[in-house]
């Protein structure tokens, strides 16, 4: 167990669960930035039972770059956040080595306390994702599945939930499987052109500010009796933050910013009031970096929309998005 010392301070709690004063170990996390590092602790409650401590970021070029009025944590920070705690869960306690690659399967996450969710703005905001351990799936001592739960605690408060389901392939495992399931060998997030692929979406469309973090280009309304929306994907390869580190492919974490953006410009109505409150992701297979991805977007009923990723003719992802609507801001812009 890897946990932060403890540095005095009037306003630390003589007895405090956990510390946030530093950020963990980058290589707990696959990370090559120490500033993309969100979890500072973590503890072991029982045999399947965790809890991490995350500090969000308050000056991030992409995790504080959000219009939303009143202002909230971002939505892709948090699933961020539970990424990086249940990928610590497997490194401290499950005997994952620091070479396994991580593979989503599927992803669903509500929030269901938005008001815990309002960011503080005069200081860092902290929080605890409690995780529990299910349907591990190991070949002798290695283990190949798993489902993670996890909670998000703000304050005490219950603010949402998420639900991860992974695989892990060794380094050489996952190689083979890439070589055989594409039929080549993959090119790399950094050998790829950074030149965009068409017009992107206005960032206050999406609820952005910086066009280098909108992710859809030449976006269509209605281009069909059913469709909502169509796009397309177009994830900046040299972006700090989805490619922290060269990938042959694109990041799940990219495809659900794709999917809220999709599902945000689709739903009408002031970017800066939709927050995307609930995501549901099934992961089919890799999005190459090298082929055009389609982003179509179709209503599911109430406040809910289904966004389609589709490259080479199949799906390849398909995330149920549902979008709030914010109330009116406070009359200081919170």
């Amino acid at each position: 167990m890897i946990l932060a010392e403890q540095e005095p301070t009037e306003a630390a709690p003589a007895a405090a669960e956990f510390a946030y004063q530093r950020p963990m170990d980058r290589v707990l996390v696959h990370r090559r930035a120490v500033m993309e590092v969100f979890v500072t602790d973590a503890v072991r409650r029982g045999d399947d039972a965790f809890a991490v401590a995350v500090q969000a970021p308050r000056a991030h070029s992409y995790y504080n770059d959000h219009s939303q009025r009143p202002a909230l944590l971002d939505p892709l920070f948090l699933l961020e956040a539970a990424r990086q705690a249940v990928t610590v869960v497997a490194h401290q306690w499950l005997d994952v080595t620091y070479d396994t690659s991580f593979l989503i399967s599927d992803w669903t996450t509500e929030f269901t306390d938005l008001g815990a969710l309002r960011a503080r703005g005069d200081a860092p905001d902290e929080l605890v994702v409690e995780v529990t351990t299910r349907d591990l799936k190991r070949r002798g001592t290695r283990l190949l599945a798993a489902t993670l739960e996890c909670v998000f605690l703000v304050d005490g408060r219950r603010a949402g939930t998420s639900v991860v389901v992974a695989g892990y392939l060794s380094r050489d495992g996952y190689t083979a499987h890439r070589a055989k399931s594409r039929g080549s060998v993959p090119p790399l997030s950094c050998d790829m052109p950074s030149t965009r692929t068409g017009t992107p979406v206005a960032p206050a469309l999406v609820g952005r500010e910086r066009t280098e973090n909108v992710v859809l280009t030449d976006a269509v309304r209605h281009p069909d009796g059913t469709t909502a929306l169509r796009a397309v994907l177009d994830v900046p390869v040299r972006h700090a933050a989805m490619y922290d580190h060269p990938l042959d492919h694109v990041p799940a974490m990219a495809l659900m910013e794709a999917a809220r953006q999709a599902a945000v410009l689709a739903a009408g109505g002031p970017g800066e009031q939709r927050y995307a409150r609930a995501f549901g992701a099934t992961f089919r297979r890799f999005v190459e970096l090298d082929s055009p991805v389609t982003v179509s977007v179709t209503p599911s009923g109430g406040e809910r929309l289904t966004v389609d990723f589709r490259q080479d003719g199949e799906s390849v992802c398909t995330a149920d998005i549902e979008v709030a609507a914010l109330p009116v801001p406070d009359t200081d812009g919170r």
